[in-house]
């Protein structure tokens, strides 16, 4: 821990310090600082996730929540979305050759190949276009067959990895983690001491 004016781990400790209108500035520097990291850890997250994945800052922006565990506010941040639709990974349509089904009768030629549009996302920066296999491109959204030996059965929009599943990469998270107890600290002794010289200057 650095040598800071305000320690955020004596918490408590400067709530009885400062008294009653004193706690209300420890409290709103503990509201503001970890706002503030939470901030920065998200642009920390995003911008890891965007070094690996071919998606745009605002699509993790919209699928990522950040939240303080009250508990341990120097610590703890979860994360919380859904699974990305595929049609979020820079779908492009091309033609696929795929086997025609009918019969050929014994002498005669087989026949060649049928063609059908399918489509192809870039999920992973390192790994290149790849073919949703089966999946086609359709009012905006990546479909395939729910059986795809069925042409009938239903279409399902295909989804692709988690936010969270993002994340889940140790050296994402302990990155995220180092950034906060780095800063946080530092944070919250800074508000502090600013919100105690405005009271101070106002008495």
């Amino acid at each position: 821990m650095l040598n800071l004016k305000y320690d955020i781990r004596d918490f408590q400790g400067l709530k009885k310090r400062f008294g009653k209108e004193g706690a209300q500035s420890v409290e709103k520097a503990l509201i503001w600082s970890t706002n503030r990291m939470a901030d920065r850890a998200a642009t920390y997250i995003s911008k890891d996730l965007r070094g690996t994945y071919a998606i745009k800052a605002r699509e993790i922006k919209g699928h990522l929540k950040i939240h303080r565990v009250r508990r341990d506010p120097t610590r703890a941040l979860l994360y919380t979305g859904k699974r990305l639709p595929l049609e979020q990974f820079a779908p492009k349509q091309r033609w696929v050759s795929v086997s025609p089904r009918r019969k050929v009768r014994s002498g005669s030629r087989k026949g060649k190949l049928a063609r059908r549009r399918g489509v192809s996302v870039r999920v992973r920066k390192d790994k290149g276009r790849q073919l949703v296999p089966g999946g086609w491109y359709a009012k905006d959204h990546i479909l395939r067959r729910a059986d795809q030996g069925d042409n009938d059965s239903q279409p399902r929009i295909q989804y692709g990895p988690s936010v969270p599943g993002m994340v889940a990469y140790p050296e994402t998270i302990e990155g995220a983690q180092d950034l906060v107890r780095r800063e946080l600290p530092k944070e919250f002794s800074g508000r502090l001491d600013y919100l105690l010289s405005k009271k101070a200057g106002q008495s």
